[in-house]
């Protein structure tokens, strides 16, 4: 009679029947099978098989689907991510990958699994962009597994981050920004937009600035939150995302004119609301105080797009607007990094590298400029 395995041993043997190798570990009274080409192949996986059960894996765990353990990780993301992208990735998931590998193990995940993953969404006309993100959840899944003893390897590390094509950015010109700032200067986003285009701030920035994160005294513009839009109980106020992205931002003399002017105007609307307004001091309110409509505030500025023979861009564009120009003035690279709220220079350059490349043009022209005349000079002596 075969011995019966203990826990911390394993078995491998050739099974004629299948034409392939077989290992067998052991595992609280229950046997892992394996089947493999080769038996190299076989002994990798009793190694780290013997690994993870002396990490702690249990048999149950063993059984954990894809789709459980991707519902116990995002569940745990609820601690310490935002409900809106976790939102994003509870549909991202439902939609691409549970349906084709939500059944399997979580143990029987493969490199080539991913790839083929991968492969299908393009072949379905996806974007690269979500094909990339789909690899950085899965990637992110998987590590996890690791570290919960789980699996041994993560597959992902085997397959190369899929390359998503730059987006071609539409922004304004220096001519068109200034058309769209006199033609909305007496609508009701006017000063909005004003701010979008002079301070390249994003759009639940400015949606949460606050009265009192204007100085008025020194020109300084205080950004510590975002207006951000939940599916379930409307917009709530959260702070950025990174540490950069809290900031101080210097603000011009017509800048804090035009401020004050809208002030000015949102008093008069709040008289005429009182039995409804409710003061929040916000900036950019709705017409009864409470945090604006992104959406609402995104058809009126679409129209005035259209009434005023602008391109149809959209309302994120105006910080590319803004900080594209800024770098075509030659303002250094980590002034408007700080400005925009970017963690690292390189995400400024990586995303506004066309201005990058006219600056560089400005650069070699002045170059010459400055120094030729000076090396004529020592060539005539």
């Amino acid at each position: 009679m075969a011995r019966r395995r203990a826990n911390n041993e394993g078995t491998i043997f050739y099974r004629e029947s299948r034409g392939e190798w077989a290992a067998q570990v052991s595992i609280s009274g229950k046997r892992l099978t394996k089947y493999a080409k080769t038996q190299r192949e076989c002994r990798d996986w009793v190694k780290e098989t013997l690994a993870k059960i002396g990490n702690g894996l249990t048999f149950s765990g063993t059984q954990v689907t894809v789709a459980k353990f991707m519902k116990m990780w995002m569940d745990g993301k609820e601690l310490s991510a935002r409900p809106q992208t976790v939102s994003a990735y509870r549909a991202l998931v439902k939609q691409h990958v549970l349906p084709s590998m939500g059944d399997m193990r979580l143990q029987d995940i493969q490199p080539a699994h991913l790839k083929q993953l991968y492969l299908f969404k393009k072949e379905e006309g996806r974007g690269a962009r979500t094909v990339q993100v789909i690899h950085m959840v899965m990637h992110a899944v998987l590590r996890q597994a690791v570290k919960e003893g789980v699996l041994g390897r993560n597959p992902a590390d085997a397959v190369q981050r899929p390359k998503a094509e730059a987006a071609e950015r539409h922004i304004l010109t220096e001519e068109q920004a200034q058309q769209l700032i006199i033609a909305t200067e007496n609508t009701r986003y006017g000063t909005l937009i004003y701010m979008a285009l002079m301070t390249g701030m994003r759009e639940g920035e400015l949606l949460g600035l606050k009265w009192s994160d204007v100085n008025w005294t020194i020109g300084q513009l205080y950004i510590q939150r975002q207006l951000q839009v939940k599916k379930v109980n409307g917009s709530v106020l959260v702070p950025p995302k990174t540490k950069a992205g809290v900031r101080h931002i210097k603000l011009g003399p017509g800048t804090l004119g035009r401020l004050a002017r809208h002030r000015e105007q949102q008093e008069l609307l709040k008289d005429g609301n009182q039995a409804r307004w409710e003061e929040n001091d916000l900036i950019f309110p709705n017409t009864i105080g409470k945090p604006e409509s992104a959406r609402n505030m995104y058809e009126d500025y679409k129209g005035l797009l259209k009434e005023n023979g602008l391109p149809a861009i959209n309302f994120h564009a105006l910080r590319h607007t803004a900080l594209s120009i800024m770098l075509d003035m030659g303002t250094p690279v980590n002034t408007v990094q700080k400005w925009a709220g970017h963690s690292k220079a390189s995400v400024t350059t990586d995303t506004y590298g066309h201005s990058m490349a006219h600056a560089e043009n400005e650069v070699a022209a002045r170059l010459e400029e400055l120094l030729t005349p000076v090396a004529v000079k020592l060539l005539s002596k």
